[in-house]
């Protein structure tokens, strides 16, 4: 019989600590070792128990939960799961938490009854981070030099606006009716052959990029184009073909998005399409956060975005995102979906997102798969890699969980396995 999961409960309200301990008892294959009302106590507490997993409040005096996390990934690295309140400001911690470690998170229940729904979610992450390797994750360097010191040679950092850090460009509606930009003369012109020995591109500045979605509305489905799947063996497309980078992620995700996408340059001359599993009302301060952290610009992904050089799209979460291609400009179709994500599946799904980026861009696509539980994404990058793509999956060494990008080295789909600081230079190779 396996032991049970040894669980640490952490949170200054004590109806919340009664609760939370009296219903994850409840839980087949969990046991709530202790509690604790403070950072402070909770690291005393895992000195002396060491629980194989911590749940912790994110919002608590003192030592709050993001400086409790940090301490603790420094002094006794222990996998741990973040209660988020479902606010701005919630979210916004919650990133941070991740950022400095914590596994994953539950939001809160936002209404009155739904506390026994949020503990068996709560449940079921605490045994996914049970088998995190958080030690292996964070001993990555955050930007590997290589990539940095090709970045540095180009000069200006980036056209992001600095002024406007911290907040995700408003895009316009698909009908077009608040005006269009001419995507062309609003440009930046910012090379890239600096950096990849490549032809110069032409990457759009911030505004252009704002008023793209009015400028090209995303066209009818028919004109989606059907690629040709290659039978005989995987045949690859040169580098500096490349026209879409998709990077799929899951538990460890958010930690490891804010390691590789600082790594890359601001003049990156293809778009790039973000999916990470995460409950809905959080992709869009996740995109925020890595918004202030990036050359590239971020952005929360909305109907008919343009995916262009420069730019990084964040799938929202609850949304299927899939790729439209209409004279020669590629944009984002986002659907809500009419029945309910079935067991085990996602909403934004990687293997969907990836079998769309084959269909419609077919060998021009780069396909990462990073950390995450399941299989979600292998199907996807065999797609791209059976269309001439080029695929990277990261390593079982830094992966928080070797689930998803293990599926795809199992698959065949993975050309290349990489670990975690050595992907955002070999995407400025390929690219």
């Amino acid at each position: 019989m396996l032991r049970p999961i040894n669980v640490l409960v952490v949170d200054d309200s004590a109806l919340m600590r009664r609760i939370i301990a009296r219903l994850l008892g409840m839980q087949a294959g969990i046991k709530v070792i202790d509690t604790a009302v403070s950072g402070e106590e909770a690291i005393k507490k895992v000195h002396a128990l060491h629980p194989d997993v911590v749940t912790m409040d994110v919002e608590m005096p003192g030592l709050n939960g993001v400086q409790t996390v940090s301490r603790l990934m420094k002094e006794c690295p222990v996998p741990v799961v973040m209660l988020s309140a479902h606010t701005t400001e919630g979210a916004r911690v919650t990133m941070e938490a991740l950022a400095a470690g914590a596994v994953e998170f539950v939001p809160k229940p936002q209404k009155t009854g739904g506390t026994e729904q949020m503990v068996a979610e709560l449940a079921r992450k605490i045994r996914v981070a049970r088998r995190a390797s958080v030690k292996k994750c964070f001993a990555a360097p955050v930007e590997p030099r290589s990539t940095q010191a090709r970045f540095r040679k180009t000069g200006p950092a980036s056209a992001k606006d600095t002024s406007a850090h911290g907040s995700t460009p408003a895009s316009t509606s698909a009908d077009g009716q608040t005006g269009s930009a001419d995507v062309s003369t609003a440009a930046t012109t910012r090379s890239a052959s600096k950096i990849t020995g490549k032809p110069a591109v032409n990457i759009p500045s911030k505004a252009a990029r704002s008023n793209s979605a009015a400028a090209y509305p995303t066209p009818p489905i028919a004109s989606r184009p059907t690629a040709v799947r290659t039978t005989a063996g995987f045949k690859k497309i040169s580098a500096g073909q490349t026209e879409l980078v998709v990077i799929g992620s899951s538990t460890g995700g958010p930690a490891a998005l804010q390691m590789l996408l600082p790594a890359l340059p601001g003049d990156l001359p293809c778009g790039v399409v973000i999916v990470q599993h995460i409950p809905v009302g959080f992709s869009g301060p996740m995109a925020e956060h890595l918004n202030r952290k990036c050359k590239l610009e971020v952005k929360h992904a909305e109907q008919g975005d343009r995916v262009m050089p420069g730019l990084v799209l964040v799938a929202p979460a609850g949304y299927d995102l899939t790729f439209r291609k209409y004279a020669g400009r590629l944009t984002v179709a986002l659907d809500k979906g009419n029945k309910p994500v079935p067991p085990g599946g996602f909403r934004p799904s990687v293997d969907v997102v990836m079998n769309s980026a084959a269909d419609v861009v077919g060998g021009r696509t780069l396909g990462v798969l990073l950390t995450g539980m399941g299989r979600d994404g292998a199907r996807g990058m065999l797609s791209i890699r059976q269309r001439g793509g080029r695929t990277i999956a990261q390593d079982e060494s830094t992966s928080v969980v070797y689930g998803m990008p293990k599926a795809a080295a199992d698959l065949g789909a993975a050309e290349k396995i990489l670990p975690l600081h050595g992907i955002a230079e070999e995407i400025v190779r390929l690219v």
